[in-house]
């Protein structure tokens, strides 16, 4: 009896552990499947986006506070697309003036994506870090201390941490071989420091952008 309880008990533990052997390898044929999926996808996304050059170049209307003009150059390098959705890598260097206020010059590199919403139209976001110099327009400026001591400020100018963030509409248009990018996208910016804390400004940026040739 003794003998036919402990055979039961073998082949019991025998068939949970090919039971759990086949879960384990079960997953691992998934994971490897769920992998080759993703690859494949990246390598298709990549095969398209290589039918035209990734790179971009343009020129933008800037206007901080949506009164004040300026502009921005822009390069954008879209990191991976297909039909529907990009990935992209941009760098921007710009300047405003605020009328009897001050003058600002910056640079920043933003992360994004763009998503298509109906044919040639898409939506896009940025995330943004750049540096801020700001320079007063006018007479001399002055601040007050901790202490309360009042001090005259220096007329090199101040810089200031850009965070950013962005989204917006653009519109391609075909132009020969080439995509001509027609946008416009709000955006909101902190100046930090400012006053011993932070300021949060509000701009748009109206331009286009073009595909450069491979």
């Amino acid at each position: 009896m003794q003998m036919k309880f402990n055979e039961r008990l073998i082949a019991l533990t025998s068939a949970y552990r090919l039971h759990r052997s086949l879960i384990y390898k079960g997953r691992v044929l998934n994971g490897m499947l769920f992998l080759f999926m993703v690859l494949f996808s990246l390598q298709t996304a990549r095969a398209q986006s290589d039918s035209l050059s990734r790179n971009f170049v343009g020129l933008s209307y800037f206007s901080e506070g949506g009164f004040y003009p300026g502009f921005t150059i822009n390069a954008e390098r879209s990191l991976l697309s297909n039909r529907q959705f990009e990935i992209l890598a941009a760098v921007r260097l710009g300047a405003y003036f605020h009328y009897r206020n001050h003058t600002g010059a910056f640079f920043m590199i933003q992360s994004g994506q763009r998503v298509r919403l109906y044919r040639d139209l898409y939506f896009e976001h940025y995330l943004g870090l750049g540096y801020l110099h700001t320079f007063l327009n006018g007479g001399d400026a002055y601040y007050v201390d901790a202490a309360g001591m009042v001090h005259k400020r220096s007329t090199v100018g101040n810089p200031h941490l850009m965070p950013s963030v962005s989204f917006g509409l653009s519109y391609v248009v075909p132009v020969n071989d080439r995509q001509l990018r027609i946008l416009a996208r709000p955006i909101v910016f902190w100046l930090i420091p400012f006053n011993q804390s932070s300021l949060v400004q509000y701009g748009l940026e109206v331009g286009a952008i073009v595909n450069l040739k491979r």
